[in-house]
This record gives structure tokens, sequence and C-alpha cells, in this order.
């Protein structure tokens, strides 16, 4: 409507009602059309037997059914034909290949590497590693680097980015490649893999009501992840809404049976609908397609057959064990490993890594334990909770129901366990860090009550984190005025205090053993943030995969010492909180009516024997597998969630699935005609001439904001080739002479001739040459500059474009008010020197300059910055190697450098986020009163205006294009070095605090390097005396069998596969002070067997972001 053409008549006799049936029944019969296909959505039934304990049925087709009704889901055949006909196909990749950078043979601070991609046949082999704990290269304070590089550099580095990259793909392309092609296909006709990755999760529709949604996603593989990441391109399919158990349930089954369902029932009913769910969508269509390939003339006019293969399904941690039927943090917590729980405390040691290649296989003794244990539930009325069952599932924590992954796709060599990969906003923002986030405070909280509230002379905890200044527009966002404070917080802001937590814990223990203890947390805090930020990096190296194995070594053992050594001296609590406070108001005053004695606080212990704990050391091998873990981190599926939220609201709210699906897909269509629609109208004003509008559309070009700054419009999108962007305007401008004139009471300007220094700068930037012996311009040359007008004219923001570490043309913006810190290469620089100088903008001019002797040329503009340097700290240990932050403090008045600069913006290389150190307080002997001071980015402190910290440190973390410009080895930075290897300690652990890994020293000396751990054997099941060897009561005394073994359950005939090294010895029980918050997660499976984690604050989600056992579907689960 905002249209200039558009006129009102046009809509006198619209009907809406009509023009959606028009919309829904539109076809093109065209092929190639993405609107070829009538890819509308189906009503389904999905129907699961209902079993009884005691009651017994000669098969599971004459036990009784429950039709659950109302299942909405699409073909995927016909999804998957309508997105790869789309005209964005043009940019999509549909052969994997190995991608590898060759770096310059000598490179300098001022060469860059290149990057080449080549196909090879083989990748190169990372290095092998004997030991558990990283050996260090230097024991230097910063950063090693090297111009050696060695003969695997020199060779190329292979580059894991997109999943075309990584091994997962091009092993399924190979396997293809080996079949013979179909009967009847021209020999011209391409075959290709078209690789899919699913996301499925529960999300609430509205945020004061518990109505929700299942839905299930679909993204195609070969789409880069850099779109496939923007909810603007619209890059997700929706395949189905997943329906819960209806209410109805509970009736129909007291109905038959006479007693309701019990909660181990409901569990076993919810996967059992799960499953059939996938298996309606899994048709013999789809399985068709997936054996033999679909023909289709793809969005880029090239005819193939593609054969769909699933790679990814991303979800959080009790989905993920709902769609691999098995038993949520049971013996074995781990979907991808047979890990026990009990050894999860050794992650990152030797031991952990053998036990990590006992990999789960969908293999023919996983099939024969769940068949004989459903044959017993629903044919014999075994119940659930029987020991005879738990006899046979619990060693691999399985369930009595298979997966439909597995009914579908094994015989065709698919493991459905290798779909599930971890998670690195559940797992670890959410979880590992956040338990680790809260232990610190409550150990604050137990050194002094009001230690979160009074912090000698630093304000209180949470007015500390309220001090550090943002970065960027959304990296580090304001925190909260109460950062302790346990409510609903988003992934994004544990991440934040992540990136902060270093400055602002700093000395805060006080005690006999607080040194060692402040060590410990910021050793781990360190190591965390550097797993984090190589964790999540974009694109990966081998270098960075080196890198994050040994940091993931040294996290595990960091981990262990802060719960060994540090969570033991300290008896922690709970937080207070509001609902805490109104429980212990409530409990004293049942008490006080009883007359019982007051209740002792319950102490709460640091736990990391959890699942996400253990899932740390997967990363690396699912990155070289899959890609970089932006391809599968559920946050692309969470942020998806907001287009079915926006549709909830036009529905009438009854049934709203179905209606969600019909304006999803009505979206689509519209989408695809307006592309259309501007293409027609682009050819015809002859934007893009000779080009047909499928050629001109893309989906891949999402609306980018133009916002501008007030008072001095700066698009953000200018010239990307240019190295800056200062606005044109010259209306905020002043007399120079004037204007120097009256600061002169200012320090800033009696430390500093303004106008001598700020004519050298001119001079410099004129290339003019300086006197032969002198070492500053002379009054005469310093006469040559004129100002025009004697006007200088102030800007307020800075934009600088700047290429990131994966190679990504990105614009940040440097304003003195907010954010003014920025960072420059440092030059002239010795081996081992820091390699950057870091300064601090105070005012944005422009001015316009003529030469004495040349009138004749015109005045030419020169950008300028003026800024504070800041001086690094080298007395202050720093880096990989220390685990510190770089230390900085701007230069005092007794040194003998220069306090202020102008600076030539071209030579900025980013904004830098720079922290007060908080544990050494202020200072105003550096300069004083000035007005210097009402610039600063950080604080907002008035008491304070006139005082600086005396020392700041430097953000390393702040993201992770940040990281990399410290850690190097980045392919897109210009000007640095290669790094070698990464610089660790020599000696990370303190003699007075080794760590736990010495209590196994015997175990590890013991094991022979290549040889897995010998381990006590999980019996396989195979037939009838596999079962008698661990359930022998079926044998009675006289030795005939029970009847529960006369089956005729016979596994597949099939080639027993290598099912790898069996897991290991059986579960110990737990420590003697297990939390008893951990009994409804012991029980929530509905039968016998292992119990749950110590206190396990991990999996606790109540105390921070949106409960995940909350959402509708995980009632019993």
């Amino acid at each position: 409507m905002q249209e200039p053409g558009f006129d009102p008549k046009h809509l006198a006799n619209l009907n809406s009602a009509r023009e959606e049936r028009r919309l829904d029944n539109y076809f093109e019969h065209v092929e190639g059309s993405p609107l070829s296909v009538d890819d509308r959505w189906i009503k389904g039934v999905a129907k699961i037997h209902l079993p009884k304990e005691g009651v017994q049925y000669k098969s599971e087709e004459d036990m009784p059914e429950f039709a659950v009704e109302g299942v909405t889901y699409r073909s995927l055949v016909d999804v998957f034909t309508v997105a790869y006909q789309q005209p964005c196909v043009k940019t999509w990749h549909f052969i994997p290949h190995r991608l590898y950078w060759i770096p310059d043979a000598a490179p300098s601070h001022s060469a860059a590497g290149s990057c080449a991609s080549s196909v090879r046949s083989h990748s190169p082999q990372p290095t092998s590693r004997s030991s558990s704990r990283p050996q260090a290269p230097s024991p230097s304070s910063d950063n090693s680097s090297s111009s050696e590089l060695s003969q695997d550099t020199r060779e190329g580095i292979r580059i894991y980015s997109e999943v075309w990259h990584g091994d997962a793909w091009l092993e399924e392309d190979a396997r293809m490649r080996t079949r013979p092609h179909e009967a009847g296909d021209p020999p011209n006709l391409e075959y290709a893999i078209a690789p899919w990755g699913l996301y499925s999760d529960s999300t609430h529709l509205t945020s004061f009501s518990q109505v929700s949604l299942w839905p299930l996603y679909g993204y195609p593989l070969a789409q880069s992840k850099y779109v496939r990441g923007q909810p603007t391109s619209f890059a997700a399919h929706h395949l189905a809404y997943i329906p819960s158990l209806p209410d109805t349930l509970q009736d129909v089954y007291q109905e038959i049976y006479g007693v309701p369902a019990s909660a181990a029932m409901l569990t076993f009913l919810k996967r059992e609908l799960m499953q059939a769910v996938f298996l309606l969508l899994m048709d013999d269509r789809f399985m068709y397609a997936y054996m033999h390939g679909l023909v289709l003339l793809c969005g880029d006019e090239i005819m193939r057959r593609l054969f769909i293969r699933f790679l990814i399904h991303s979800a959080d941690y009790p989905e993920k064990m709902l769609l691999a039927c098995l038993r949520f943090f049971a013996r074995c917590p781990c979907p991808r490993c047979r890990i026990n729980k009990d050894k999860i405390v050794e992650m990152g040691t030797r031991n952990d890594l053998y036990r990590r290649n006992w990999v789960r296989q969908d293999d023919t003794d996983t099939i024969y334990r769940i068949k004989m244990t459903r044959r017993w539930i629903l044919e014999d009325g075994l119940a659930l909770t029987s020991k005879y069952i738990a006899r046979i599932l619990d060693p691999l924590s399985l369930t009595p129901t298979r997966s439909a992954y597995s009914v579908r796709l094994r015989e065709y060599g698919f493991n459905v366990y290798s779909l599930f990969v971890p998670d690195l906003m559940h797992e670890f923002e959410l979880g590992v860090w956040k338990s680790i986030w809260i232990h610190p405070l409550r150990i604050l909280y137990a050194v002094g009550e009001d230690a979160i509230q009074r912090l000698n002379q630093r304000h209180v905890f949470n007015i500390t984190f309220r001090q550090i200044p943002p970065f960027r527009r959304s990296t580090i966002r304001r925190f909260d005025a109460n950062v302790s404070n346990q409510g609903k917080h988003a992934a994004r802001d544990y991440e934040a205090r992540l990136q902060c937590f270093m400055p602002a814990y700093k000395d805060l223990l006080v005690g006999p053993a607080s040194r060692r203890d402040n060590s410990i947390v910021l050793d781990l805090s360190f190591n965390l943030a550097t797993w984090h930020c190589l964790a999540k990096l974009r694109e990966h190296t081998e270098i960075s995969f080196a890198g994050l194995d040994m940091k993931t070594v040294d996290v595990g053992a960091t981990v262990r010492t802060f719960a060994k050594k540090t969570c033991e001296e300290y008896v922690t609590v709970e937080l207070p909180s509001k609902d805490s406070a109104a429980r212990g108001r409530r409990t004293a005053h049942l008490n006080k009516k009883r007359g019982a004695a007051a209740t002792k606080t319950k102490r709460k212990y640091f736990n990391y024997m959890t699942y996400k704990f253990h899932a740390m050391r997967d990363y690396a091998s699912t990155i070289r597998a899959i890609a970089a873990s932006d391809n599968y981190n559920t946050q692309v599926g969470e942020l998806e969630h907001r287009h079915i939220k926006r549709f909830y609201t036009r529905t009438n709210k009854i049934r709203a699935a179905f209606q969600i699906a019909q304006h999803m897909r009505r979206a689509e269509k519209l989408r695809i005609i307006k592309r259309r629609v501007d293409a027609a109208h682009a050819t015809k004003d002859g934007a893009v001439p000779n080009a047909t509008p499928m050629e001109l559309v893309s989906a891949e070009e999402p609306a980018r904001s133009t916002a501008a700054v007030p008072q001095e419009p700066l698009p953000y999108t200018a010239d990307p080739l240019a190295r800056y962007d200062i606005a044109e305007s010259q209306r905020e401008c002043d007399d120079l002479s004037l204007w120097v004139a009256s600061q002169a009471a200012d320090p800033a300007f009696q430390v500093q001739d303004f106008l001598s220094d700020l004519r050298n700068h001119i001079l410099c930037r004129f290339n003019i040459a300086l006197p032969l012996g002198d070492e500053d311009y002379s009054i005469t040359d310093r006469s040559r500059v004129v100002f025009v007008k004697n006007r200088i004219y102030w800007h307020r923001v800075l934009r600088i474009n700047y290429t990131t570490y994966d190679r990504r043309r990105t614009q940040e913006s440097i304003n003195p008010r907010t954010h003014g810190d920025v960072l420059l290469l440092a030059t002239n620089k010795n081996e081992g020197d820091h390699p950057y100088w870091y300064a601090r903008v105070i005012k944005i001019f422009h001015v316009n300059i003529r030469l004495l002797g040349a009138f004749d040329e015109e005045p030419k503009r020169i950008d300028m910055l003026w800024a504070r340097w800041f001086q690094y700290d080298q007395s202050a240990l720093s880096g990989f190697g220390a685990k510190r932050l770089p230390r900085v403090t701007f230069i005092p008045p007794q040194c003998n450098a220069d306090q202020f600069a102008f600076l030539d913006p071209a030579d900025i290389v980013r904004g830098a986020h720079i922290i007060p150190a908080f544990a050494h307080g202020r200072t105003s002997c550096v300069l004083g009163p000035s007005s210097v001071h009402n610039n600063r980015s950080n604080l907002g402190d008035d008491a304070n205006m006139d005082t600086d910290f005396k020392y700041y440190y430097v953000n390393i973390f702040a993201d992770r294009d940040m990281f990399m410009r410290y850690y190097r080895g980045g392919i897109g930075h210009q000007g640095l070095q290669l790094r070698s290897d990464t610089a660790f300690d020599e000696d990370p652990y303190h003699s007075d605090w080794q760590d736990i890994d010495e209590d196994n020293a015997e175990e590890l000396d013991a094991t022979v390097e290549g040889e897995a751990l010998p381990c006590e054997d999980v019996h396989e099941i195979h037939s009838k005396q596999d079962v008698l060897a661990l359930v022998p009561e079926l044998l009675s005394a006289n030795g005939t069998l029970n009847p529960l073994l006369d089956d005729d359950t016979n596994r597949e005939d099939e080639t027993h596969a290598e099912d790898g090294q069996h897991i290991d010895s059986e579960d110990k029980e737990l420590d003697a002070h297990a939390d008893e918050d951990d009994e409804p997660e012991r029980a929530v499976d509905g039968s016998a067997g292992d119990s749950g984690a110590v206190g396990d604050v991990l999996e606790d989600e109540d105390e921070g972001a949106e409960d995940e056992f909350t959402i509708e579907g995980y009632g019993q689960l």
C-alpha cells in the first residue's frame, strides 16, 4: 500500500477468503517451476499401540490402538522438490570438496596469506597426541608467532567452514558414486547428494499461556550457512508440527483396561508417538527417492538425480534422547557413545579419549534388545518397570522403542546415532558455563553474606558488571542492574558474562586460600572463554583444531581442579532469590506453628558429571566430520520460531497448527511471486538487460537495515572497498584558533601543543619528508599548512570496514561518546612484542587544507582522529600462556611518550573492547580534571568523571574475530604472522594442587598407546542363551524355559557389523551427598535402574534460561 501507484479503488471488490483459496489451489504446469508441485499440508493420523501390564496378546496387530488425529505434515519429497527448484539454487553446492589454505612462504606483518581451493583425494592427517596434557612450545607471556612454516603448512592447511567441506558429505558422495547408474538414465545426467539438516524443538506461542507448538524444520545444507542463519532468508522448510498426547488418551485407556495409564506408560506412549510421526514422514515415496534418487530440473536449469540424505538433526539434550529412543541421563547418557556417566569426570584425559571410541551403533545387538523387550511388554504384558527389562536395556540406556530412522534407513547403512550433533547454545552456554557461572557466586555468598553486595571500594558486584561498557550493536550489551539474579536469561546473556567475567571477578575472594582460589577461578574462566571462541569459530583450520583439542584437555583439568580444590573449601548454598525467600518465609511460618526447629539451608554442590560437560570433547570431531558449529547450532532453529509465533496471531486460536501451516505455505508462494514481479519490473526498467526473471531473483539477499546516525546520515552499506566512512557533512564546525584558545585551561591541551601536532600530522599525510637529521618539522614547514577558512569540522561517527578471519567483509562504528576504543597494528615491533597499539578516540573531525606553494590545486580534505594513547603494561603477565588478559594503562605524565596523538582513520584495524581493571581502583594522577573524560565510552559515574582507572584490560574474547587477531591463524586477517602452534603453559598445574589425573596415574601409565583400555564387557544379545546370561531367572530349576523366551524374535539375517569397544565397567554408587533435587530426574523414565548425578546443576534449567522440561510433551520425560 505504500507503493506510489497504489489506489484504494483496487481493493473495492476484494474478498480475502476467495483470494486465499485461489492462492492455495494455484499451481503451474511448467517443469522446473517451484510452483509446479502440490506440496500442500496434510492432516494425518498416527496410530500407537496401548499395552497393559498383565494383559497378553498374540501379536502387536491384535492390540488396541489409539489414533492421534490432526498430525500436520508435508510430503518430504514434495518439500525437497520445491526447495531445489528455487532460483537461489544457482549459488548452492552439489559437489563436496576439500578446501585448502596455502599461506605465503614467508609471512610477515605486512603480508597476508592467500586462499586456494583444491580437490584432493586425501586430506592431511592431524598429528596424533599421546599425552592428555598439552605440551607447550614456549612459556612466553604472550602469543608466540613463527615465521617458519612447516612442510604441511606449505602443502596447504585444510579449511572447515561449510558442510560441503566436511568429511560426512564427502563420504556420502563417494558411496553414492560407487553405485551403478539407474536404468534408463542418459550418460550426461548429473548425480548428486542432497544433504539436509533437521531441527525440532517445542516452543511456546505466547508469553502468558501454555499454548505451544512442536515444529520440525528442514534446512538444505547445500545452501550457504551465512544464508541459512538469517531468518529473513526464509531458508527453513517446515516439515511437520508434532502433536502431543491428547487428553482423551487417559479416557480411552481407562475405558479399555479399567485403570488410567501410569506415568511410565505415558512416557512409553510419547516415545511411540514421536516415532510414529517420523514414520508418516518417511513414506514409500520418500524411501524410493532415498534409494533411487529424484530426477529434477533444478533452479539453475540443470537436470540432476538427487539422493536425499540426512546428515544432522539438531535438538536440545532431552529431545535428542527422545529421538534416539534412549533414557535421559541414565547409565550411558551420551547419544553418540557408550561411556558410563561415572566416567564423565575424566573428560579430557587419555582414558576419556579411548572411551569415545565406543561409539553407539545401530547394530544387531541393539535391535535384538529392543525387539525382545517390546515383545515382553506388548505381547506378554510385562511391566515397563520390570527388572528383567532393566537388565536387558539399562547397560546401553536403551528404551523399548525403536527409532523411525532405524526402521526405515538402517538397511541402507544408516546409523541413527550419528545424526545427533552437540549443541553449543543449550549444552555449553546454557549448560556448562551457566553452572560454572553460578557456583563462584555461591562461593562469594559463602565467604560473607554481604560479599556480593559489598566489594571494598569497587561498589557492588552487580554495579561492577554494570560498569563494563557494551561492545558493538549487540555483541556485548549493557548488563542488567543485577547480574547475580537467576531469572530467565538468553544464551547471549551468559555468553557476554563469560566474555567479561575475568575483570569483574578478579581478587574478589578473601581468606587464607584466596590467592590460590582466585587464580583457579581466573584460569578456569580464561580456558572456558578460549574454548568457547574456538568451538564457535565459523571457519576452522588444522591449526584451530589442534588448539581446540588441547584447550578441551585444559578445560577438563581446570574444572576438576576447581571442583577438588576450590569448591571443597566453601559450604555453598543456593543463592537468594524472590522465590527462595518466599519459600523460606512459608517454611519458617509452618515451623513456628508446629513448634519445629528451623530448617537448615541445603548445601549446593558443584556438579560437572553431566552429559553437557562430557560433550565438550565431541566438538572437534563433529566439526571435522560435518562442518563448523554454526551449521547446526540450535540458535538458527530458535530464530525460526519467530515466524510461527507471528502467524499464530493470525489464527482463531482453535487447532492452530494447521492454520499456521496454511499461512506458512501462502507466505512461501507469495515470496516466489513477488520475486518474479520485482524481476519483471527490473527488466522492464532496464536495470538488468538481457536477464530473465528467473536469473534476477534470489532468496539469498535479505533486507538490510538502512538506519542512520541521528543528525548525520551515514549509510551502513557504503563502499565496502573503502577503508573507512565519515559523513560528508560540514554543518558542525568551529573556528580552529578560537576553539583551541577556549581549551587552554584543559590539562589535555597543556601536555600537548595541539596546533603544532596537528600541522605535523598533516605534513605526514602529505608525505612531506623531514629535514635530514631532524626529528620534527620546523616552524617553516608547519607554516606551509593553511586551513581553509580556519575551520575544523566535527563528526559523530566513524565506520571502519575490515575483513574478518573467515574472509567476510563487515563494518564497525566508532563513536567517542559510546564506543571510542580502537586498536592499531603495532609497527617496528620486535619478536615477542605485543602486536597492537590501543587508543581512545576523543574527537572525529576533518579539515580542508592547502599547502603554501600549491594554491593552484584544490583544497584537500584530511580526515583524522584525536585520540588518547593506552600503554601496554609489560609488568603484568598476559596471553594464552599466562591465561590472563592483556593489561594497559593511560600513559602517565612522567613518561616521555606522547599522551595524545592524531590518527589516520585508515590506520585503525577495528574497535577494541577495553574493560576497567576494577581490582586496582581509580587514580587522578594521570590527567586530572579534563573535558577528555566526558567522552569516555565506559562508565557513566558523575562522581568520578575526573578520574581514570589505574589499569584496563583488553577483552580479547569480545567476539570471534577479535579472538583470532590474538590467537592468530585467521585467513582473512591481513598483516599478521601465522602461528605455528598455540602457546600454553609448560606446567599449567601448580604443585600445590595437582589435577585429579594423578589419581589415575597408575591406570594411565599401564595403558599401551594406541590400544583401548580394558573394560568389562557388556554382554551382547543375539539368542536365548544370551538372554539367559543376563536374566537367569527365566530358567526354572527343572531346566524348562520361561514362556517369555518362547518367541520367534529372530535377529535380521545380516552380517554382524563391528561394534567397536564395549562400554566400561558397571556404574558405581554416586557421591554420598547427592542432591535430593535430582530425585525427579532419576524417576522420570518410569523404570528401575540408575540414579541421577550429584546436584545436577547443568541439567537444572530452572536457574536461568527457559526450562526445557516445562514445554508441552516433556511432562513425563
